[in-house]
């Protein structure tokens, strides 16, 4: 059971973290929004169906968003503790700075469970269904041609308008021009037509019509023209389906980084780079503690000074990005290099153990003090008088 006293001090740090992760979550969601905003406009899809793709994405920002939420609820706590003189009454009652920390570091603890089960299943799977609809939606070519009434570009160079959709599903008035090759257009008119979907994937059956072929590759213009009674255009080789898919990195299981399948071209290709990410996803469990352990042994340990600590803490917010840019290079630096990886996890457990020291009251300056002096003084350096 928790003591009313460790339920307090969570209580302080858990409504700040919930409210940084949520701004600064929102704030990612809309810049990361905006990227899917083209190809669902394009292909005619509603507002239920973009939602639905940007939510999909906020557990893989869920992952870069907690660990820095969890510094700012965590400062932030500590400084309103100092600031109305909770701390000091705490230590006056005999409380240990540890006794202090422990409700923190519990909540660092849950943190990171949460960040250790999006790093290795949930948000992959989000970006994995997010790139399956992506694919899903280029590839379904019928709700991109059939908006009456309006010229629709469903790829580059291909142009298609369809007058009227009955409710039996007849198109009339259809119009589609493939200008993908600028040397030789095709313009493909007909009355009406059906859009059917089969196995080896979408055909657009039109009837009654005319297929316009210019020749400009000669030097001058030729025009062929020939008229149908029954044509099938084949709307497949536009798309490309699931089938087609390679998963990116951030887009793989931990499994798929760690053992991808023999026949897997992209990991053969780019295998340093998934075993980076595989190492940068287990790390990421010590990320949360590292912030923590700076937040704690900067303030946890300061002084009560009436003037506040916005030196202190200007430094520890310096400190943590310093060190999370850190974090950073070392991803980088296991790519070209994979010898490398190990220091991404050293990296953050001596941070956290000199930031513990610090909390337990260990000063750095008198550990150098027997180096000092074995070092000569004025005195004794050769050519200095006495």
């Amino acid at each position: 059971m928790m003591s009313g006293f460790t339920r307090y001090i969570l209580w302080q740090a858990t409504g700040p973290f919930l409210l940084a992760t949520l701004a600064l979550t929102g704030i990612i969601w809309l810049t990361q929004a905006l990227r899917l905003l083209d190809v669902i406009i394009a292909q005619g899809q509603g507002a239920g169906t973009y939602f639905f793709l940007t939510l999909l994405s906020i557990p893989s920002l869920l992952t870069l968003v907690l660990p820095i939420s969890l510094f700012i609820g965590v400062l932030y706590s500590l400084h309103r503790l100092y600031s109305d003189s909770e701390l000091v009454v705490m230590f006056s009652a005999g409380i240990s700075r540890w006794g202090i920390a422990k409700p923190l570091l519990m909540l660092t603890g849950i943190v990171s469970v949460v960040i250790l089960s999006l790093n290795i299943y949930i948000a992959p799977a989000g970006l994995r269904e997010v790139k399956k609809r992506l694919y899903e939606i280029r590839a379904d070519f019928a709700s991109a041609m059939i908006r009456e009434g309006a010229f629709n570009n469903p790829i580059t160079g291909l142009t298609v308008y369809v007058r009227n959709r009955t409710l039996n599903g007849t198109i009339e008035g259809i119009l589609v021009h493939d200008n993908r090759d600028p040397a030789a257009p095709v313009t493909y008119m007909a009355e009406t037509g059906n859009l059917v979907f089969s196995n080896s994937g979408p055909r657009l059956v039109m009837y009654n019509g005319n297929i316009q072929r210019a020749n400009k590759s000669d030097g001058g213009d030729s025009l062929s023209l020939l008229y149908f009674d029954k044509y099938t255009y084949d709307l497949s080789q536009f798309g490309s389906g699931p089938s087609d898919t390679y998963y990116e990195g951030r887009e793989r299981y931990l499994s798929d980084l760690l053992w991808p399948e023999p026949d897997d071209i992209y990991a053969a290709n780019y295998k340093p780079k998934l075993l980076a990410e595989a190492h940068d996803r287990l790390a990421g469990i010590f990320y949360p503690f590292m912030l923590t352990f700076i937040a704690l042994a900067s303030l946890i340990s300061a002084e009560f000074n009436r003037r506040g600590y916005a030196v202190r803490l200007a430094i520890a917010a310096v400190i943590a990005l310093s060190a999370r840019l850190f974090s950073l290079v070392l991803f980088s630096t296991t790519v070209a290099y994979t010898e490398v990886a190990l220091a991404m996890y050293l990296f953050p457990v001596s941070v956290c153990a000199l930031a513990a020291a610090s909390i337990s009251g260990v000063r750095f300056g008198r550990l150098l003090s027997p180096l000092k002096s074995l070092m000569p003084s004025k005195s004794t350096i050769p050519g200095q008088s006495g």
